[in-house]
């Protein structure tokens, strides 16, 4: 009380009540708690936004968060079971809004506000809330990458993710496209990052992998999901634009097909095609993977398990994805414009009587 009253009184005695306003007060419930939230955001009131989440135990809340609202296309708060906060959001090329819990809400006699808004350790955190964000590309291809990232390297992932978008969209994917056409790469800043982005406590078991496909959880489960890549950056640091296409040109493929669930023992078929797909911008990297393809010739090829694209041993994976690559590329040289029909059917763990993968590879690997 006498802390106010030395406030009140001096800011009488200057004839300047603006400079010690008191804070407005706390929205008495949840409901009221989003709803000045959302106002905020869509105000441009950065100063109401504070007053909602910078409190004693708000710990999560940062400058670049606010930054990085203004930056998204949309974004909704709203309140969740148990205090917590989620927010529905899209980015310029998303298909509909993701929905992610983003902190935690508490009450108390002076009203409502948010406890914390950072990364929760049990669930994706999406990538405006992890890291000071710089946006390049447009609509059809888009890069998150965070403002320390080098503008040389954000450019040439920029670069590649255009260039991946075209070569994906230019491939006749059948009844298995599921996108509209665009693509966003997310670029973490760190290994700390990328594990939040996936909702992982650690990355470790990501140590030889460049890059995911992430579902994102859509507002609306009615419509296509949203995916977006998410680049390793602890894998990728040193790689060459070339690579940085061809990486992003195949996950671009389960991008445009992560509408289409893969039937158990059918990963080599959705692994093959992506393969296939970003081998052809790559002429260096087909015959590498073909040469792998025939040292595992055996009377033939054998579709790997699901299990080989997994583990950590990059051997293993690499031949994993050349063979599916051949595999698949079998079946797209010997059906032509048949080819999607009869890849669709085995994606989904349906027969097709057309493909003859034991004669075909065994004419391969004796070529």
């Amino acid at each position: 009380m006498r802390r106010r009253f030395v406030c009140l009184m001096a800011c009488l005695l200057a004839l300047s009540a603006a400079g010690c306003a008191p804070s407005p007060a706390l929205p008495a419930d949840l409901g009221q708690l989003v709803t000045k939230l959302n106002a905020a955001v869509s105000a441009h009131d950065e100063t109401t936004f504070k007053t909602l989440t910078n409190g004693e135990t708000a710990t999560g809340i940062r400058g670049w968060v606010w930054v990085n609202l203004g930056q998204l296309s949309q974004v909704t708060f709203k309140a969740g079971r148990s205090g917590s906060l989620w927010a529905d959001w899209r980015l310029p090329g998303d298909i509909q809004p993701i929905s992610s819990q983003v902190g935690t809400t508490s009450c108390a006699d002076n009203g409502c506000r948010v406890a914390s808004l950072e990364p929760q350790s049990d669930r994706p955190a999406p990538i405006w809330l992890v890291q000071p964000l710089q946006i390049l590309g447009d609509d059809t291809a888009i890069l998150l990458a965070s403002t320390s990232t080098p503008p040389a390297d954000a450019q040439s992932w920029a670069s590649a993710g255009q260039a991946a978008q075209q070569a994906v969209a230019g491939v006749d994917l059948g009844d298995l496209a599921s996108w509209n056409g665009n693509l966003t790469v997310e670029l973490p800043q760190n290994a700390l990052a990328f594990a939040q982005v996936l909702g992982l406590a650690s990355s470790a078991d990501y140590a030889s992998t460049g890059a995911v496909t992430q579902i994102e959880g859509a507002a609306d489960s009615s419509q296509y999901p949203v995916a977006h890549i998410v680049v390793n950056p602890q894998t990728t640091a040193n790689l060459t634009l070339d690579q940085q296409t061809l990486l992003l040109t195949h996950e671009g493929v389960h991008v445009a097909t992560s509408g289409t669930p893969v039937a158990p023992g059918a990963t080599w078929v959705s692994e093959g095609l992506a393969e296939s797909v970003a081998v052809a911008v790559s002429p260096s990297t087909a015959a590498d993977e073909q040469a792998l393809a025939k040292a595992s010739c055996n009377d033939g090829l054998t579709p790997p398990t699901d299990a080989a694209f997994g583990g950590t041993d990059a051997t293993a994976q690499n031949t994993a994805y050349a063979v599916s690559q051949v595999l698949v590329g079998l079946i797209r040289s010997h059906l032509g414009a048949g080819a999607m029909t009869a890849i669709s059917q085995l994606w989904q763990g349906q027969e097709s009587p057309q493909v003859d993968l034991a004669a075909w590879s065994q004419a391969w690997c004796a070529s």
